[in-house]
């Protein structure tokens, strides 16, 4: 077993997939009741992050620590059956380290990227049957400074291809994409699912434009025009939008100070009977 895990430690790091289900908080309010076993203290198993603060989309690094490096995590399989990442804002926690019959599986150090700003505090759980029996966590700040997600129109700059963004807790990444127009600056955010052999076409299809719609949604609050309240919405795209719209249908508007953004149908440019799936559209608002 020892063997195992510092095989992980030496050679890199076995990613684990997000758990949605399997590994669930009891109750955060009752998190002071939890006595740290001594062993694990004696290790100073603890989490850490680079930064203490940053903005969304920013990538943060946390690695999984102790206070001796030379046996690494291999004493873990002796106190844990297994340790797991959680966020405040999420009770969907991601493994770390695992003890399993043949052999152990941990991850010591993965990126996060917040979608939302806000004060988290984020932490590790060790279990042993079924009992949380270890905690430590630190406290972050996440803010929104740019102007639109990842962007600053004023020093806007073309990547000239999609920039991923993984959220570990989640089960789907954003990617970016900027480019010009002509003169005129605009970006593109598309969603995908890491579990997208599970689901149909349309299945995926309507899960981004779920996920999509209330992202901005919790960003902006709702649109201002949308297929519900607003009888021709390319009209008001027309009116206001600098891109031009191909074959895409707008689905909801939103209007602020600094960006003009669209949910957007995306079609083929030269057959507007295939359909691509969702994305969001963002220029500047000048």
């Amino acid at each position: 077993m020892l063997k195992n895990i510092l095989k992980v430690s030496v050679f890199g790091f076995v990613l684990l997939s997000c758990s949605g289900t399997d590994e669930l908080i009891d109750d955060l309010k009752k998190e002071e009741i939890i006595v740290n076993d001594e062993n694990l203290t004696k290790l100073g198993i603890k989490i850490t992050a680079d930064k203490s603060q940053g903005n969304i989309f920013e990538s943060f690094q946390f690695k999984l620590d102790q206070n001796s490096q030379s046996t690494y995590f291999g004493e873990l399989e002796y106190h844990l059956d297994s340790l797991v990442f959680k966020m405040s804002d999420s009770h969907v926690t991601k493994k770390l380290f695992q003890k399993l019959e043949n052999g152990n599986v941990g991850v010591t150090t993965f990126n996060h990227h917040f979608y939302f700003p806000g004060e988290y505090s984020a932490g590790i759980l060790g279990y042993k049957k079924g009992k949380v029996i270890y905690k430590d966590q630190i406290t972050l700040k996440v803010t929104d400074k740019n102007d639109f997600l990842t962007i600053n129109w004023n020093n806007f700059q073309a990547s000239g291809n999609s920039v991923g963004y993984i959220n570990a807790l989640l089960k789907n990444n954003l990617s970016v994409y900027s480019a010009f127009e002509g003169n005129y600056p605009y970006i593109f955010v598309r969603n995908s699912w890491n579990n997208s052999s599970n689901y149909s076409s349309d299945q995926i299809n309507q899960m981004d434009r779920d996920f999509l719609y209330n992202y901005l949604v919790k960003l902006y609050s709702a649109p201002q025009y949308s297929e519900s309240n607003t009888a021709n919405l390319k009209n008001v795209y027309l009116e206001n939008f600098k891109k031009s719209i191909n074959n895409d249908i707008p689905v909801s508007i939103w209007i602020s100070p600094k960006n003009k953004i669209a949910l957007m149908k995306e079609y083929s440019k030269n057959n507007p009977a295939q359909f691509y799936g969702y994305r969001i559209l963002a220029e500047p608002n000048n």
